[in-house]
């Protein structure tokens, strides 16, 4: 795969990202503000108030991840990220499948981002005008166009967006966790004496595999923020700024979702009450400022998360345009898709099919299997999280096989990193499909399964017909 490794020569993008701009990217990608007041509700049907050590235990593992990624960004840096790294270690073939089970996650999330930000401004619009109001499609439909908008214009000015759009959200959510738990602390929450250390320490009842389902939407809320190695030639000086990007906005992320979730918790109450509200909250943020700090806190929060969410649509959306840009220039060169703006600011065309296909799916998601109200949010999650731990996994064994072969005997303890990623990755795909659930919970593994297969496919009869 000489023609991965010498990318940055054939490539013309233009590189005028900085650090804060990379910055923007990888934590938009997560959508703290979004995964806050969403993702929390799944993981307590499992763990019951143990969310805090989730999101803690998350963290970890998810460095890990960060780790192998980092590791990969300073040697093979390239706009495919997954589809890169691994090609250049592993073999264009199990490349192929990285970048398309990794370009698969982010057209999820890309739904994720705009079916979210369809759901809180519905919210929001149903508070201010209860009697008439445009439907959740309507305000999705509003989502995909601005994420489109952004999406094609230069990666400088979207990047920025995204730091203006998380940033401010990123802030508020810190600042009202750290006042919740003030109050609960000072006898103005639900309980007299709350119980912190309960949060952090599993009790007898909670089994390994019911603490990996959980894990499953920690690694959801972290998600995204590998997307920032999608942009590699386009940032000044990738090989310094992408490693130390992915593995700081890892730890920051971990720092932050653990406080938030404390905050929720404690702020909610530990009682069979206080978690019943909990997992019955659609946006724990906005409920969570109104309860303690009255109306306008959580309509401000709700605005917040709104904003996270478009962030969300648009780096998931600008990752999956680099990938798709990528595969194609080493597949495909010929093919439009492989084509960058005059300006070589952008993949456009890639960039236009991504959000097409972003709609389209969530579209299908409504109209075809008649998902109501926050089904397609969901749905498109627990796609995106499968898809992106199928790249993860290849991710960290091809950071494993570099490592072994690259580094002094005396280093060769480093292989423990990636070797911890991939069992975790391995342990919580399979909780995720063994038993089946029922549901839409037993039919998406099957679909993740189906879009992973087809590279492998289409590389068969490739072969074939070759002969």
């Amino acid at each position: 795969m000489s023609g991965l490794q010498n990318s940055e020569k054939r490539s013309s993008f233009l590189r005028g990202l900085g650090i804060r701009d990379a910055i923007g990217v990888s934590v938009a990608g997560m959508g703290p503000t979004l995964a806050m007041n969403l993702n929390p509700q799944e993981p307590s049907q499992h763990v019951g108030r143990m969310i805090p050590l989730i999101f803690l235990l998350s963290a970890f593992l998810v460095l890990m991840v960060a780790w192998c990624f980092a590791r990969l960004s300073r040697i093979y840096p390239n706009a495919g990220s997954a589809f890169g790294f691994v090609s250049a270690v592993m073999g264009p073939g199990s490349g192929i499948v990285a970048g398309w089970a990794m370009l698969g996650a982010y057209l999820s999330f890309g739904m994720v981002g705009i079916s979210g930000f369809g759901l809180f401004r519905s919210d929001l619009a149903a508070k201010f005008h209860p009697a008439h109001h445009p439907s959740i499609f309507y305000f999705t439909i509003v989502g995909a166009v601005l994420v489109g908008v952004l999406a094609i214009t230069a990666a400088r000015l979207a990047a920025v967006a995204l730091i203006m759009l998380e940033g401010l959200a990123v802030a508020v959510m810190v600042v009202l966790s750290g006042a919740v738990i003030w109050q609960v602390f000072h006898g103005h929450g639900p309980q007299v004496d709350p119980p912190l250390v309960d949060l952090f320490i599993p009790t007898s009842g909670i089994a390994p595999s019911s603490i990996a389902l959980a894990l499953s939407f920690g690694f959801l809320s972290f998600a995204g923020f590998e997307e920032v190695a999608t942009m590699a030639e386009e940032v000044k000086r990738p090989t310094f700024t992408i490693p130390r990007v992915l593995l700081g906005t890892v730890i920051g992320g971990g720092l932050v979702y653990t406080l938030v979730t404390t905050a929720q918790v404690l702020g909610f109450g530990t009682s069979r009450e206080g978690m019943a509200q909990f997992s019955a909250s659609h946006s724990l943020l906005g409920d969570l400022g109104g309860i303690y700090f009255g109306g306008w806190c959580g309509d401000l929060l709700d605005i917040l998360a709104t904003f996270s969410a478009l962030g969300c649509g648009l780096a998931s959306v600008m990752g999956a345009s680099r990938v798709l840009f990528a595969m194609m220039r080493e597949l495909a060169p010929k093919s439009r898709l492989a084509r960058l703006s005059e300006a070589g600011s952008s993949p456009v065309l890639a960039s236009m099919s991504v959000i097409g296909a972003v709609f389209a799916g969530y579209a299908m998601m409504r109209l075809v299997f008649h998902g109501g109200g926050s089904d397609p949010f969901f749905w498109a999650s627990t796609l995106g999280v499968l898809a992106l731990l199928v790249a993860y996994f290849l991710v960290a064994i091809s950071a494993g096989i570099s490592t072994w072969q690259e580094s002094k005997r005396t280093q060769r303890w480093l292989m423990l990193i990636p070797a911890i990623a991939a069992m975790a990755i391995g342990y919580t795909v399979w909780v995720n499909i063994y038993p089946v659930q029922k549901g839409a919970s037993g039919i998406i593994p099957r679909i993740v399964l189906g879009w992973c297969l087809v590279p492998v496919i289409w590389m068969v009869i490739r072969a074939r017909s070759r002969k």
